[in-house]
């Protein structure tokens, strides 16, 4: 606790020592100083830049390494695609999810085969970057899957934000059979709420 206050009070002032907490032996606190360094003035501080490369590549906390990959995927620098490219593959959904986001902005093509090759199995973050890259790159051939995952997905906000994804998708149909049953979707969605 008192080290999350001294990251809190260095964030606050925007002081260099934000940085230390990169090294924290807690994941948590990397984790969280990941994303409080992303609010600073040294968010493109080289060193900085660096040890977050290094943690999305070496740290064995799953979500410390997911956060500084989606850190780096907000940079959106092409220097990253090689570490994407063998995160996406991680056991780890949340791992796998934030390189694929990596993969979508840098290299779309290769992420829309990613998306549609891990579509089968994916859970958590991978499972919903696979649902919106499907579904912005998606083709006619992709409604099956995009559809139910859009009619499966639970009532939430992200299913909100999925919905004018969706109805941008049915929009580059021409198959009137299936943009119908895309709209029903949407209005029973609506009516739901």
């Amino acid at each position: 606790l008192d080290r999350r206050e001294a990251l809190d009070f260095f964030a606050k002032k925007t002081m260099p020592e934000i940085s230390k907490g990169l090294y924290d032996k807690f994941a948590g606190l990397r984790q969280y100083t990941i994303q409080k360094i992303a609010s600073t003035p040294y968010k493109n501080d080289a060193v900085i830049l660096e040890t977050i490369e290094n943690i999305a590549k070496t740290d064995r906390n799953k979500k410390t390494r997911a956060a500084a990959i989606s850190y780096l995927v907000k940079n959106g620098d092409a220097k990253y695609i090689p570490i994407y490219q063998v995160a996406v593959n991680d056991s780890s959904y949340s791992v796998a999810g934030a390189a694929l986001k990596g993969l979508a902005t840098l290299d779309a093509a290769n992420a829309y085969n990613l998306a549609k090759k891990y579509s089968s199995d994916a859970k958590g973050v991978l499972e919903a970057t696979v649902n919106d890259i499907l579904i912005l790159q998606g083709t006619e051939a992709d409604f099956d899957f995009i559809s139910i995952a859009y009619k499966n997905a639970p009532p939430s906000q992200e299913k909100v934000q999925m919905t004018d994804k969706f109805g941008t998708y049915l929009s580059r149909l021409s198959d009137s059979e299936k943009i119908k049953t895309g709209i029903g979707y949407m209005l029973d969605f609506r009516n739901l709420i």
